[in-house]
Formats: structure tokens, sequence, C-alpha cells
């Protein structure tokens, strides 16, 4: 099994920049050394960053200058990525979509959490604000592809490993990702015969062991370096680089005919019984969704299923996230979708993480001058192209998220 990601929480500070830059690289020095010698390959390390309030010109002038400086100590010493997050609840989303909007373009390799819920509270007016952010990313390139490094997200806790859809809090320390598709697979094959309760059996058998090694791993490259472990989040999600490692691939070796169509459901929370099982046998410490992740640009089968007609719609998507792990994830819109329709969809996934206490997430990709039908256009190692998806046209009306600021449910 391979390790997905690494990532590193850091509370930054300008004044300490080359102490923390020092800590940064022995960290995944030692952390990638313990790793290999246990026999794990990480995939790719990056760095989580604590959540930005941006109220006026001087917090928007000292978070401009944090991100220059993370920015450039990723590309100095070869991580990959690293997140900003936003907390636009209650707050002058104006400032913080301007300032998300310069990140986005100017920082390549920076992911934007866009948060606009607290507890059981939804900022509705902050939905729209959000998707204006998201249409104006959608305008930094003729593709549309900024928006993969974007996302808003509902009651997602501090110290996950998925991006975008993360935040660091607390002292500085790592969660971990995992790939755990390969493994699902392969049992599943071995089982095709049995039944589903043998198959999750045989599964958790095979894994809660490998997750229960790299747990004692990560708990000693805690004492070994001093970064507090946070732990593993055990998701199903997919990667690219094999059609087999794919979610929407193994719903149908499960028994659903094609991904989608009725029975999804059911092997959606079959999965996410497996995966929290998993967690409880094992005893590992975890973080983040522990769910089934259905990303339908990442996906490889996805994609295919999501290019017949009428085979994957938004409503689908909603549904599924009542038991799946990430929300709507990575799903191309047509370019001139308005902020009304995407603030609908947000609204949809903020009441379904509310009121069942989950974390989800949105990641909606408008593709400039495109329509419905349409095909994405993207050169990228995680990205698999797909047809653009038809959006209901009648949302929730705009005066609505301008005159709703915001809602609270009540505890019954």
């Amino acid at each position: 099994m391979k390790i997905r990601s690494v990532t590193l929480g850091i509370n930054w500070d300008q004044k300490r920049r080359k102490e923390i830059t020092s800590d940064i690289e022995k960290f995944f020095t030692e952390a990638n050394t313990i790793f290999t010698d246990s026999g794990f390959e990480s995939r790719t390390q990056r760095i989580a960053l604590p959540r930005f309030t941006v109220a006026d010109k001087a917090d928007a002038h000292k978070t401009l200058l944090s991100v220059e400086q993370v920015s450039t100590l990723c590309k100095d010493i070869g991580i990959r990525w690293f997140s900003v997050p936003f907390y636009a609840f209650r707050q002058k989303t104006g400032i913080i979509n301007d300032i998300a909007v310069e990140i986005a373009e100017k920082h390549k390799n920076a992911f934007i959490n866009y948060i606009v819920t607290e507890n059981n509270q939804l900022d509705i007016n902050a939905f729209y604000q959000a998707s204006n952010f998201v249409h104006r990313v959608s305008q930094l390139s003729d593709n549309g592809f900024d928006n993969f490094r974007c996302g808003v997200s509902f009651n997602c806790k501090p110290n996950g490993a998925f991006f975008p859809f993360t935040d660091h809090s607390g002292n500085n320390g790592f969660s971990i990702a995992l790939e755990l598709i390969p493994l699902c697979v392969e049992v599943v094959r071995q089982n095709q015969e049995r039944s589903l309760e043998e198959i999750r059996d045989n599964i958790i058998e095979k894994a809660a062991p490998i997750l229960k090694n790299i747990n004692n791993i990560s708990e000693r490259i805690e004492k070994a370096t001093g970064i507090k472990y946070y732990g593993i989040d055990a998701s199903l999600a997919p990667h690219p680089e094999h059609p087999e490692h794919s979610v929407a691939f193994l719903v149908e070796l499960l028994g659903v005919e094609r991904f989608g169509s009725s029975g999804t459901t059911f092997i959606t929370s079959f999965l996410t019984n497996i995966i929290k099982s998993m967690i409880t046998i094992s005893k590992i410490k975890s973080t983040g969704f522990n769910g089934v992740m259905y990303s339908v640009l990442e996906d490889p089968r996805l994609g295919v299923v999501n290019n017949e007609p009428l085979a994957l719609p938004i409503d689908s998507l909603l549904a599924f996230s009542t038991m799946c792990g990430c929300g709507i994830d990575m799903v191309p819109i047509p370019g001139d979708t308005s902020a009304a329709q995407m603030a609908s969809i947000m609204l949809d996934i903020a009441a379904i993480a509310t009121k069942l206490d989950k974390p989800l997430g949105v990641r909606l990709l408008p593709i400039p001058g495109k329509n419905a039908g349409q095909t994405t256009d993207f050169d990228h190692d995680f990205l698999h192209n797909t047809k653009i998806q038809q959006l209901k046209s009648h949302p929730c009306h705009d005066i609505f998220f301008n005159t709703q600021k915001s809602f609270s449910y009540t505890k019954p």
C-alpha cells in the first residue's frame, strides 16, 4: 500500500522563517526515511496552514506576505502543494475573494479552502460570495483548471489530510492519507462468490493490520521528530494512474451494474461501514473524512460513466453525499453557470453536512466558453477529461442569498 500524502500543519511565523523552514526539512527527511525503511512509499508531501481571517488591508497584506513566503519555501525544498484556508463565516467576503483570487493566480502550488459554516450555523450570503470566487478563479485560464485547487468546506474539522478541505489548528503536526483502493479491489476479486459480510470481513482482516502498522510508524515519527501526529484519513479515494484505482470501479465490482444506478447508495454505505470498522478494530488515531470519495475528474471510471447520457446528474451525487465522504467534488460545469446555481448546490451539501454531522465539501469547475455536454480539456497527472454536467436551471433566487445572511438549526 502506498501513502497518498503526508501533510504537515505548521503555525507560520514570518519572524521565525529560517527556523521553521529548517524544522520542516528535518521533519520530512526523518519521516520519509522512517516510512521508506518500513516498506512504505510516500507519494506527496504537503503543508497545511492555519485559517486566515481577513478583515482589512493590514490583514490582507500579512496574509499575502505569509503565502508568498510559504510558496517559496515549498518550491525550495520540493514540497508540491500547500493549503491556504480562509475563514469566511460572517466575514467581509469581498476582501477575502480579492485576496484568494490573487493567491490562486500567483501561486499555482496553493490550494484554497473557503470555510463558510461553523458549528450548527450556515453563512448563506458567504455561499454566494464563495460562488463568485469560484467563477473568478475559472477565468484565470482558458480551460478552467485552477478550481482544481479551490474548495468550499462544510463541517470539516482541522488537521485533515485531503486538500483542499483542510486547515491546521494547534501544535505543529502531521496527518496521513492512504491509497486503499488497490487492496479492496484485490480482496473483492478473490471473494466474488462470497457474501458481502464475508467480503467486508476479509477486507478488514487484510487492511486493519496495515493501518495499525502505519499508525505505529507515525507514532515513531512523532517521537523521533517531536512533531505531533494527528492521525490517518482512511478514505477510499481514487488515483488516476490506473483504471482500477477507481472508487466507481470498486462499486461496480461489488455488484452494481453501472455506477450511479440503483444500489449505488447501498454499496456506498457498505464501503463506509468498512472504513469505520477498520478504524475501530485497528485502534488507530483517525482524522479527516474517513469516507468514500466520488471525485468525478479524478476517478477514471467515474469520468467514463459521466460521459454517458444522463448517467451522473448532480442530484445523484447529492444523494450519495449522505453516505460518502467528500460531497460534490471535481465536477465540471458550464462556464456561464450563475453564482446562484453554484451557491444552491453548496447549500444542499451544507445542509447534509450539518444535519448528519459529517464533513463535506464542494469543488465545482466552471469551464470557460463551454456548455453542458462538451468535454473538458485538461492535461494534468491527477485528472481525466470528461463531459461537462448539465445543471438545473432554477436554483434559489439571487435575492435569497443577498437577504438571508445566516441560518442556525435549532436543536430539538
